[in-house]
């Protein structure tokens, strides 16, 4: 859940329209981390990048003429869709090794993973991201594995846990406990949301919690290979856990956006 602590984007932009300049890069930062999460979901690490630059470059250029603060989560998103509908679209998925993955095949590293999950965990995963279920038999899957929606989040922070503990993959956010306001998660994931009306409120909500934010950035590349039919076929038998690899160092954003020049009193 969002930090109380922390100021919100639009208290950070009235700050910075007041001159305060720690707020502006502030600010930027958290728009710059947003759009990572977007175009990581939507295009991939590395077929997002050009367009996460082009967006991060819109809003330094544009900021300066956002008047109010109850317009900037819907101008700075249309700036981020825009450049991902100029790409090409969302992908249907892939196997995107990265610097969270060392490298490393996310499918291999999911083979690996899957021996540590139940079959009902793993089949309910497939189903919501690779499977193509219709989404009335996803929800019988999932009430069957505990509850829909919540067994479809507690298998995913299942998968994350393992490839934690047993694959050193530097996740952020893993947490004990799944929370039922993050349900939405793994259907945005899996493009698997009602309309894009709906993947549109759920991105925006993304800037208002940035853990949440984080948890979908990080989990992109494993989310496009589960997309791709990284858990197709029969549950393999359970094996011992092999060795973990060395500490993968944590995945670095596309270098911020500027911060955007102070506006005139």
């Amino acid at each position: 859940m969002a930090d109380a602590a922390e100021p919100t984007v639009q208290q950070l932009f009235k700050r910075w329209r007041s001159g305060d300049a720690d707020a502006g890069r502030a600010m930027a930062q958290k728009f710059t981390d947003w759009y990572y999460a977007i175009t990581a979901v939507r295009l991939g690490d590395s077929g997002g990048r050009e367009p996460l630059q082009r967006a991060c470059s819109a809003f330094a250029e544009g900021i300066a003429g956002v008047s109010r603060s109850s317009d900037l989560v819907d101008w700075s998103h249309d700036l981020v869709k825009r450049e991902v509908d100029a790409a090409g679209g969302r992908i249907q998925g892939g196997d995107f090794p990265n610097a969270l993955t060392s490298n490393r095949s996310p499918t291999e590293l999911l083979a690996q993973a899957r021996r540590g999950l139940s079959p009902q965990q793993a089949n309910l995963l497939h189903a919501t991201y690779g499977g193509g279920l219709a989404l009335p038999k996803l929800i019988d899957l999932a009430e069957a594995a505990g509850g829909w929606p919540l067994a479809v989040l507690d298998a995913r922070y299942a998968l994350k846990r393992w490839l934690r503990e047993n694959a050193r993959i530097n996740f952020s956010v893993v947490p004990d406990q799944a929370d039922l306001d993050r349900a939405p998660m793994p259907l945005y994931e899996a493009s698997r949301m009602a309309s894009a009306d709906e993947e549109d409120f759920f991105e925006k909500w993304l800037i208002s919690d940035l853990d949440l934010c984080r948890d979908v950035a990080e989990f992109a590349t494993f989310a496009h290979a589960l997309r791709a039919g990284a858990f197709k076929g029969e549950h393999p038998a359970p094996v011992a856990a092999s060795p973990a690899p060395a500490a993968a160092p944590r995945p670095r954003a596309a270098a911020p956006a500027a911060a955007p020049r102070t506006a005139a009193h």
